[in-house]
């Protein structure tokens, strides 16, 4: 998967954007263009931007732009 890709279904603001990375869960709930609830193992997060979400070093020191191409849809 892209970083664009991750970045577009979120932004989309559709519906829960649930993702896998090295066999944890990535969840983010998109309330709209501000708000973004967001989980990950023990971490629970709301980002007021996608730009801060995507940019977060929150993966053993990396972003979800730099891990994109591990990440899967689910």
């Amino acid at each position: 998967m892209t970083a664009k890709k991750i970045k577009d279904t979120i932004a989309s603001c559709l519906n829960d954007v649930i993702m896998e990375y090295h066999g944890d869960t990535i969840f983010v709930n998109p309330w709209n263009d501000n708000k973004f609830e967001f989980a990950y193992k023990d971490i629970d997060k709301t980002y007021t931007s996608i730009e801060d979400l995507m940019s977060d070093k929150i993966y053993d020191g990396k972003s979800l732009k730099e891990i994109a191409a591990e990440v899967t849809l689910m």
